[in-house]
């Protein structure tokens, strides 16, 4: 496994959703898949160290969320950039990955999360990705609370999703994401055998750390 770094020395980043918030209404995700800057509404951003050598990334993303929570839900997507060395971000798929947590563990049954306590979700991806990352570039996972007018919106109440409305938001989701959360990719360096011998070690993963949060 490939560790590239923690890139934040807090012991947890915090973060903060105010569904009866509507002043943003009007936003939306941009569509390109090549942009100046990464979109960061009530986000995470998770970022790798540079890569020192041309390296490929192939195959679907996992990870670990440590966190503890105020509500028993949340509805979250996640995102995959690589961060070029002129400072532009190239998205790697779309549409995003969107996971409702309290279907992670199982996605026949639903389990609402434990409200004030410290826990963790295992993820997979949705989407298998090839990509070739030049020296010098990075690797950049934006995790975000959906909050947007084009989706429903999980205010996390033990309720069914589809029954809440926004009086259920009366009070503002919080989040402590720990640093020891993570997501990896399967990665090789360009021009070494792509498929390891039998009975031999896994392929090491590219590993990247929450960096910080964004409120919007």
């Amino acid at each position: 496994r490939l560790e590239l770094g923690v890139v934040t020395d807090a012991v947890y980043v915090r973060q903060t959703v105010d569904f009866a918030d509507r002043s943003d209404a009007d936003w939306s995700a941009p569509a390109a898949m090549r942009t100046a800057s990464i979109p960061t509404h009530y986000s995470v951003v998770f970022v790798s160290a540079p890569f020192q050598q041309r390296t490929e990334i192939d195959g679907v993303m996992t990870g670990l969320l440590d966190f503890s929570i105020n509500k028993f839900d949340v509805d979250l997507t996640a995102a995959l950039y690589e961060r070029l060395v002129d400072g532009t971000y190239v998205k790697l798929f779309t549409p995003d990955d969107e996971f409702r947590a309290s279907y992670v563990r199982d996605r026949t049954s639903r389990y609402l999360l434990r409200v004030g306590e410290r826990q963790q979700l295992r993820l997979r991806g949705e989407h298998l990705m090839s990509r070739s990352f030049e020296p010098g570039s990075r690797l950049v996972l934006v995790l975000s609370v959906v909050k947007r007018p084009d989706q429903e919106i999980n205010y996390g109440t033990a309720a069914h999703v589809a029954q809440e409305s926004i009086a259920s938001a009366k009070v503002a989701l919080q989040i402590r994401w720990y640093d020891s959360s993570y997501v990896e990719l399967p990665t090789r360096v360009a021009g070494r055998d792509t498929q390891p011998a039998p009975a031999q070690p896994a392929r090491p993963k590219t590993t990247v750390h929450p960096q910080a949060a964004h409120p919007r």
